[in-house]
């Protein structure tokens, strides 16, 4: 994709899909956005350290989200990625 080309959004005009169903998912694990940063740090080993700012534009659909970011927010919530990803399974 050449620099400065229009990225694909939801129909919503969000960056990611699983805007949603992260913020549900923590929320009913009883987690703020912090404590949500430090399990991400925890299952990484470090290697991914967000701050509550990284998950609210994740939350919120602002920011795009790799492959290996989701496994680790999957692990981190407790679901599985496929559920993050499309609401199933």
């Amino acid at each position: 994709m050449p620099r400065g080309a229009p990225r694909i959004r939801t129909s919503e005009g969000k960056l990611n899909q699983l805007a949603t169903r992260a913020a549900a998912r923590r929320q009913e694990l009883h987690l703020g956005q912090e404590d949500l940063c430090g399990r991400i740090a925890q299952v990484t080993d470090g290697d991914w350290n967000p701050t509550w700012r990284d998950v609210q534009r994740i939350e919120r659909g602002q920011r795009i989200v790799s492959d290996i970011e989701i496994l680790a927010l999957a692990q981190a919530l407790e679901c599985s990625p496929c559920w993050l990803l499309t609401g199933q399974g």
